[in-house]
């Protein structure tokens, strides 16, 4: 159960990590270099729309980062949280193939995230497997 303890705190600290990157102010800056080329509106109402609803995923991927770390406490009693991180990791890698193939992602951004996904999933994986064993 140590490796899914392991998990979970890590996994738990990733994604409250990545609420702080979400924030508008932080997040912001950076979708210029995602969306080279697009013209964003960044002085506009709509920018500031786009900027939280993407606030939104950070807080959600932090909302199971929590749990992932209050669960990293009896792992047992919290495995669920690994199958809900795998599918959550799918539909988001599913979503960066779709931004990189129809939304002009950057190219080096949307393999960096897949790569994180997949590195995720496949840990999520081992974490279940050992939890099981």
């Amino acid at each position: 159960m140590k490796y899914t303890r392991n998990w979970l705190i890590v996994l738990g600290l990733w994604y409250v990590f990545n609420a702080v990157l979400t924030w508008p102010s932080v997040f912001g800056p950076t979708l210029p270099k995602m969306y080279p080329g697009i013209t964003l509106y960044e002085a506009e109402p709509v920018f500031r729309l786009l900027t939280e609803a993407w606030v939104i995923v950070g807080i959600q991927l932090a909302a199971i980062g929590v749990v992932a770390l209050w669960g990293a406490r009896n792992p047992a009693k919290y495995l669920a949280i690994i199958p809900v991180t795998i599918v959550t990791e799918i539909v988001d890698g599913i979503w960066d193939i779709y931004s990189i193939t129809y939304s002009h992602e950057v190219l080096w951004m949307g393999v960096t995230t897949l790569v994180i996904h997949a590195i995720i999933i496949l840990t999520g994986m081992v974490a279940w497997r050992k939890a099981q064993a």
